[in-house]
């Protein structure tokens, strides 16, 4: 039997690890995610890998959390160096993805 105790700290590893973490700015909202496939004759800028926590203690975090906070990241990042679209170049593992940024007419 769970004590009461172990229950509470159970139902907030649960919550936490049902909260999205990274915050979209501005400037990535205007930054679309788009298939490596409909970025042709767009420029490329450059290659990022980013990285969010995909697990909290022993507890797995949502994997569509875990990706949307990855794309979300990639957005802040191509906003800040200039590019418009991002396009994931790898699946997430671990809590990491490759994305090429491009600037695209």
């Amino acid at each position: 039997m769970m004590s009461k105790r172990g229950g509470s700290a159970l139902m907030l590893l649960l919550l936490v690890s049902a909260c999205t973490w990274v915050p979209l700015t501005d400037e990535g909202a205007r930054v679309e995610v788009r298939t490596l496939d409909q970025v042709q004759g767009c420029e490329r800028k450059s290659r990022v890998t980013v990285s969010v926590k995909d697990r909290i203690g022993a507890i797995s975090r949502s994997e569509e959390k875990v990706r949307g906070e990855l794309r979300t990241l990639a957005r802040n990042e191509a906003a800040r160096i200039g590019g418009n679209v991002v396009a994931a170049e790898t699946e997430p593992t671990d809590g990491r993805q490759v994305f090429l940024i491009y600037r695209c007419p």
